[in-house]
C-alpha cells in the first residue's frame, strides 16, 4: 500500500513514515473518535413542557446543555430566550388564564391587578386553568409577571416538572473535544509526532520566533499566554522593560523582579516562540521531527535495540540538516547583528580576483 502523497495529508504522511520506520503497515486516514467533554457552569430552577423550557433565569446561551433528574440526555437550548406573557382575569380569589405556565409565588400585575401573588395551581377548567391568588375581585387582560418568566426552545420534547413544581436543573457547556485513535499503533505514532513537534519547536528556531511583538494586557492588567505560544519574554530594547524579568507561570506572564502578574503598560513588547501547525514547519525541521519521533516509537512499541540504534543515527543526521538550515536561514554571525538584520559581509576572494 503506497503512502498517500496528495492533498493536505502532511501529518498522515509523517505518521506513515514513522510506521514504516518501525516495520508497521501504513494507514490511509487519521480519523479518530471524538468525545465531547461537558462541564457544569451553574444551576437554576425551572420546568420543561414539550420543547419549551420555562425559568426565571435569563441569558442562557444557545447550545447550552440542560440536565436534571428526569431530563433526557443531551437536552440543549436550541433557540434564544423570549419573555413569556399571557392573559387572565380574577374572580373572587381565582385567576383564570389560558396558560398552565404561571409559577407559584409569582407576583401578577395588570389592569385592576396590583402585585397579586399566585398561591397554588394550575387546575384545569375547560379550555383554561385556575389559580388561587391572594387578592379578590380584580380583572385584567394582559398579565405582567414578577419575576419575569423566560421561555426557551429545546432540542428534545419532554415534560419534567411543572409551573407548580420547579425542579433543579444544571447548565453545562462543551469545554473541549477529546479525540481518540482506535488503532493503538497509529495513536502512539501520531501522539508521539505531536509531542516531538512541540518539544522541537520549543527550542526556538528562526521560522517560529517573532521579535518586538506588541501585546495589550487584559482588563485585569494581566497577560494571558496563548496555548500556541511556547516562550514569551520581554523585549530588552525598551527602557520600560528594565528591572523586570518575565516568566510563564500558570499560563500568565509573571514578573519575577516585582513579584506580580500585573502589567500597567498600555502596550508590552515581547519576543515569542510560536508553535506552528505541522504543515507550516519547514521541510528540514519537519524531517528531523519525524526521525526523532520514529526512534521514540521504536523504543516504545518494538523494543529492538538494533532498530533503535539505526533510527538514532538517522535522527542525528536529520538534526544536522535541520541545524544547517537554521544557520543559513538565520544569517547568524560571530559578531552578532540587530534583530532581523545582518550588516556583516564576509570576505569573498572573487571580488579581489575580479579586479
Amino acid at each position: 500500500m503506497p503512502f498517500p502523497t496528495t492533498g493536505s495529508n502532511t501529518e498522515l504522511q509523517a505518521v506513515n513514515q514513522i510506521l514504516a520506520s518501525v516495520g508497521q503497515a501504513p494507514v490511509s486516514t487519521l480519523t479518530t473518535e471524538e468525545i465531547l467533554v461537558v462541564n457544569e457552569v451553574s444551576r437554576f430552577t425551572g420546568f420543561l413542557d414539550s420543547t419549551s423550557l420555562f425559568t426565571t433565569t435569563s441569558n442562557i446561551p444557545v447550545g447550552t446543555y440542560i440536565s436534571g433528574i428526569g431530563v433526557s440526555s443531551n437536552t440543549s437550548i436550541a433557540a434564544a430566550e423570549t419573555v413569556f406573557s399571557t392573559t387572565g382575569s380574577i374572580t373572587s380569589n381565582v385567576l383564570t388564564s389560558p396558560s398552565p405556565y404561571l409559577p407559584k409565588d409569582t407576583f401578577v400585575s395588570g389592569t385592576g391587578i396590583s402585585n397579586v401573588i399566585i398561591q397554588s395551581g394550575p387546575t384545569p377548567n375547560g379550555a383554561n386553568y385556575d389559580y388561587v391568588v391572594s387578592a379578590p375581585n380584580a380583572a385584567s387582560t394582559a398579565l405582567t409577571l414578577d419575576p419575569v418568566l423566560y421561555k426557551y426552545t429545546t432540542n428534545i420534547s419532554q415534560t419534567v416538572g411543572s409551573a407548580a413544581n420547579f425542579i433543579d436543573l444544571t447548565r453545562a457547556i462543551v469545554t473541549k473535544k477529546v479525540e481518540t485513535q482506535t488503532n493503538p499503533d497509529v495513536a502512539i505514532a501520531y501522539n508521539t509526532l505531536m509531542e516531538v513537534s512541540r518539544e522541537v519547536q520549543a527550542e526556538g528556531w528562526t521560522f517560529n520566533k517573532e521579535y518586538n511583538l506588541s501585546i495589550t494586557p487584559n482588563a485585569n492588567d494581566e497577560v494571558l499566554i496563548p496555548e500556541d505560544t511556547l516562550q514569551m519574554d520581554l523585549n530588552s530594547n525598551y527602557t520600560q522593560n528594565m528591572n523586570r524579568e518575565s516568566v510563564n507561570r500558570g499560563g500568565k506572564l509573571y514578573d519575577r523582579v516585582n513579584h506580580t502578574y500585573t502589567w500597567t503598560d498600555d502596550t508590552l513588547y515581547v519576543d515569542v516562540v510560536k508553535q506552528l501547525p505541522f504543515d507550516d514547519i519547514p521541510t528540514p525541521i519537519r524531517s528531523f521531527i519525524i526521525a526523532r519521533a520514529a526512534s521514540i516509537v521504536s523504543s516504545r512499541v518494538i523494543g529492538d535495540p538494533n532498530q533503535y540504534q539505526m533510527l538514532q543515527q538517522k535522527e542525528a543526521f536529520a538534526r544536522a540538516m535541520a541545524l544547517e538550515y537554521e544557520c543559513n536561514q538565520g544569517d547568524h554571525t560571530f559578531f552578532g547583528s540587530p534583530q532581523g538584520q545582518n550588516y556583516y559581509q564576509s570576505y569573498q576572494p572573487y571580488n579581489a580576483l575580479y579586479r
